[in-house]
């Protein structure tokens, strides 16, 4: 009896493991660089990642320790949306779980995510991209927390989620992108950076300008004669 409940316990759990999938993900956000408006990046197809309800652990990394940061005046619907692109005819819904951003340490940052909703396509059959589900840094979530406890500049370093996937055998996936989109109307709020950037690009200008000026002044004051330049007593 006891040998049965063992082996009863062992197959349970050899199925729980089978059902979760975990995989890792490394995104290469490009060069280092101040963003303006929205950015996709595309990353490798995941194309053993199966739509058969099955469980996901999943893990986005930067490549070579690269970074999204985000700075007080970037809007605060800030999205930072992971997507599979998806081939198939008829109606799927998006993966249901949770997940979070995490910093250099590995830390979560604090975030509101959303899931849920669906997608109807031809019947011909479209290509789409599937949410995996919205992440909004900058926004409190449930216990009022802000990232980083509001400390800015934000860095993210990637992200995990922990989701079920859609049954979904009439589609295929074919690939994955991340939206980074600052969701902003005023340009100084629609802006955030790509890894480490110099600040000699603002510095150099300015100081050439000095330079520029200061002998610009420097001839006149030489041409002016030594009386006039002279204090009087």
């Amino acid at each position: 009896m006891k040998k049965k409940l063992l082996l009863l316990a062992t197959l349970g759990c050899s199925i729980c493991w089978a059902s979760t999938y975990a995989t890792t993900i490394t995104i290469d956000l490009g060069p280092p660089g101040r963003v303006t408006g929205g950015k996709i990046v595309s990353f490798s197809d995941p194309s053993d990642l199966q739509l058969n309800g099955q469980t996901v652990s999943l893990y986005l990394v930067f490549s070579g320790n690269g970074f999204v940061r985000l700075f007080k005046s970037t809007n605060s619907s800030f999205l930072l949306l992971p997507m599979l692109d998806v081939f198939g005819a008829g109606t799927i819904n998006n993966p249901t779980g949770s997940g979070y951003l995490f910093d250099k340490a590995g830390n979560p940052i604090s975030s509101v995510t959303s899931f849920g909703g669906s997608v109807t396509t031809d019947p011909g059959g479209e290509a789409f991209p599937l949410s995996l589900g919205g992440f909004f840094p900058l926004l409190p979530d449930e216990t009022g927390r802000l990232g980083e406890d509001g400390l800015f500049p934000l860095d993210i370093y990637g992200a995990h989620l922990d989701i079920t996937m859609p049954n979904g055998s009439a589609f295929d996936v074919t690939g994955g992108e991340l939206g980074l989109f600052p969701n902003a109307s005023q340009p100084w709020h629609d802006h955030f950076q790509i890894g480490d950037v110099p600040d000699s690009g603002c510095t150099l200008p300015l100081a050439f300008f000095a330079v520029v000026l200061l002998f610009s002044l420097d001839a006149p004051m030489r041409r002016c004669p030594q009386s006039q330049r002279q204090p009087r007593p």
